[in-house]
């Protein structure tokens, strides 16, 4: 019991990102008589959207959950644009190193 509630209390040292982006989506059940055959759609229902592997993958996310996922998500992109601009300063800086070496 001691053990459970440690665990339950630890703070989560990682930042939660997620890849992909959250998109609302209406659709049409497939029923003959539903109102949706007649093009009011259901919905709206939110999807998170990211590729794997290069394949384009969709999971359902709950109303609730919705501004935590797109938050985790913009936070995923966030650091891939800081780890980008990186990259390229490390690139200029390698680039100068080459230039001062062949002089």
């Amino acid at each position: 019991m001691a053990e459970q509630l440690t665990q339950d209390k630890l703070p989560d040292p990682l930042p939660k990102i997620l890849p992909g982006t959250v998109h609302e989506q209406w659709v049409r059940c497939g029923r003959s008589n539903c109102r949706c055959a007649l093009g009011q759609l259901h919905g709206p229902y939110f999807y998170r959207f990211w590729r794997e592997k290069g394949r384009l993958r969709k999971q359902y996310v709950k109303p609730d959950d919705v501004d935590d996922v797109r938050r985790s998500c913009q936070n995923r992109q966030q650091s891939h644009e800081q780890i980008n601009a990186a990259w390229g300063v490390w690139q200029q800086l390698l680039e100068r190193i080459r230039e001062v070496e062949r002089r």
